[in-house]
């Protein structure tokens, strides 16, 4: 055989025609360029300069020789690296082995070869299929010791580079839908590879974190941002995360605070290809959250029903403190609408489009106050959620937040809630961590707040933090002009809840609310509306469907029973004593009319 391969140096070798040549470089378009680039890189870093590289697809044509004398080397462009005419090659052995392979000097069979020293191995596409082989040549005098491990690096980093650029093409088929896609949510997205290069991300990640998109495709995530990027944890571990809290500094752009998920991305084989990392600013989940538990003003000041004085002072202070960010503290008794005051400051107020979070300072247990107040970290006692809970305050960032029964607030916790009020910034529970919050405070009472002072039970201090807007709500028994008009709004109101069609409200049933003292004020005059109207069984509200407190604290009245009597007999004559009707326009039933005749002793007039 070696005689043979002798006896072929006259012998031209086989080459594709210039066309074939262009045409399976166009087919190998990623690969061809992505081995270009990476090759004329490399030969600019070395200082040798007698060698040839080759790159020489699977049907042995040689697409591409570099080298950096400009020499066309042995393996030029466009020939076929056949057994049959260049015997026992580095490329022969290397295609057929699917392995790296050296061949140095007199191993080659032809003996043009024999001077000559040449390293190949293979590259494989994403499937592991062998797609061709990069070769390494020299004369035997100019050969390295490290041909093969030079020629080995460059196989990967060319795999590597082929690999990148094809994922990179499929975004950019895809990138129309992965756009149409992002843009239908407000979270940032963003796609990294097994390196933590940037394949994609879509305009919201680039808001949030303050960079331009087209200048970071491509990057490392830590080259477009002035901060340490948490989600680089994931590619040590290759572990995901789902709705975690991470608070990062910014030396550009200060606290950073997000709720983030990282969703782990694998090849066919399993192994470790990416990540694609989910992010929200946390006040977008706070809105959320705030929303979803329905932490939103209803009412407005048009909702608030009267024309007394008082009343009308009380909503006329309540506007001003609309217009201003100061706190507010609003005292009045229980059921004089302390809620819908503070709702309507809000919601006609410079916050209103913010979250409304009530707090009732008097329904939370001492014990769990802190924790529901200002959050913790994970981990933080016995029975925490492992992932942490941000608390009231977090939630009303940019909002207001009502503390209901601020008098009932604990002692030990007025001193953190002053700290709040001085700083605008809280610390979790089992944190160090001090994070910014940007609220309005009002507050509400029933109690003498003063008193409470002198009792010790209420921190001085903290009374004049929260004073600065002082509402006095006036009880229902100082506005008795109202009653009436409350109570055709409530009938009105309730009627449509309860599906009742009342036509009259009488002066039987007014008259004895406007002298009871209402000690649950217009919460208790709505209640017993409710009641009335649940109880009529017909379309006239009368002093009949009064509860006997109100009757009985008012001897000037008549007995609910003379008040039956009296309807009875009235009816009674206007129907001349027919008995059917009676009992239809009274809403009961023939033997009821009957049984109450007898019972008052009515009798017919001849």
């Amino acid at each position: 055989m070696t005689k043979d391969h002798k006896n072929l140096k006259n012998i031209e070798p086989v080459r594709v025609s210039p066309e074939e040549l262009n045409r399976r470089r166009e087919t190998n378009k990623v690969w061809f360029s992505s081995i270009v680039s990476l090759l004329e890189k490399f030969i600019s870093k070395i200082k040798k300069k007698d060698f040839f590289i080759s790159f020489i697809d699977s049907d042995r044509v040689v697409l591409k020789t570099i080298s950096p004398s400009g020499g066309e080397g042995v393996f030029t462009e466009g020939v076929v690296i056949n057994e049959e005419f260049f015997g026992t090659t580095s490329i022969e052995c290397s295609l057929t082995r699917n392995e790296e392979v050296e061949v140095i000097g007199s191993d080659h069979t032809l003996l043009q070869l024999k001077d000559w020293a040449c390293a190949s191995s293979p590259i494989h596409d994403s499937e592991g299929n062998i797609y061709g082989v990069i070769s390494f040549t020299s004369k035997l005098n100019n050969y390295p010791d490290y041909g093969l491990g030079i020629i080995s690096s460059l196989s990967q980093a060319i795999e590597k580079e082929v690999r990148w650029r094809e994922i990179s093409e499929y975004f950019k088929l895809s990138k129309k839908y992965l756009d149409i896609i992002s843009k239908g949510t407000k979270d940032g997205i963003i796609c990294l590879d097994e390196e933590a290069k940037i394949l994609y991300m879509n305009e919201a990640a680039g808001e949030i974190l303050h960079v331009d998109i087209k200048n970071s495709l491509g990057k490392f995530i830590v080259d477009i941002v002035d901060f340490n990027p948490v989600i680089l944890s994931v590619f040590k571990t290759h572990e995901g995360y789902t709705d975690q809290e991470f608070i990062i500094n910014s030396p550009l752009w200060g606290t950073l605070h997000f709720i983030k998920s990282a969703v782990v991305v694998r090849d066919e084989k399993g192994n470790f290809a990416g990540v694609v990392d989910f992010f929200r600013k946390i006040g977008r989940v706070r809105k959320f959250v705030t929303s979803y538990i329905g932490a939103q003003a209803k009412f407005n000041f048009s909702d608030i029903i009267g024309t007394s004085l008082k009343l009308k002072e009380a909503i006329r202070i309540s506007k001003i403190a609309s217009k201003s960010n100061s706190n507010v503290l609003i005292l009045g008794e229980t059921g004089t609408g302390k809620e819908m005051f503070a709702q309507a400051i809000h919601y006609e107020g410079l916050r209103k489009n913010g979250p409304f979070m009530v707090i009732n300072c008097g329904a939370i247990p001492r014990e769990l106050a802190e924790s529901e107040f200002f959050g913790y970290e994970p981990g933080s006692f016995t029975g925490a959620d492992k992932r942490g809970r941000p608390g009231k305050f977090e939630l009303a960032n940019r909002g207001t937040i009502f503390l209901d029964e601020i008098g009932e607030f604990p002692l030990g916790l007025q001193v953190k809630l002053l700290r709040v009020l001085q700083e605008r910034s809280i610390t979790r529970i089992g944190g160090t961590r001090a994070i910014a919050i940007d609220i309005r405070i009002i507050a509400a009472s029933n109690r003498d707040l003063s008193k409470e002072i002198d009792n010790e039970n209420f921190r001085k201090d903290l009374y004049h933090r929260l004073n600065v807007i002082q509402i006095n709500l006036p009880p229902l028994k100082d506005r008795t002009e109202d009653i009436p008009i409350l109570v055709n709004y409530f009938v009105e109101k309730l009627s449509v809840k309860l599906q009742k069609n009342i036509k009259k409200v009488d002066d039987s049933f007014i008259k004895p609310l406007t002298t009871y003292h209402f000690p649950g004020n217009v919460r208790e005059l709505e209640n017993i509306i409710e009641r009335a109207l649940n109880i009529c069984e017909n379309n006239e509200l009368n002093i009949s469907h009064l509860p006997r407190e109100i009757i009985k604290n008012n001897p000037s009245l008549k007995s609910i029973d003379e008040i039956k009597r009296e309807s009875l007999i009235q009816v009674l004559q206007d129907t001349k004593w027919n008995i059917l009707k009676t009992a239809k326009i009274l809403g009961i039933s023939r033997p009821t009319v009957y049984h109450h005749i007898n019972k008052w002793h009515i009798q017919k007039k001849s």
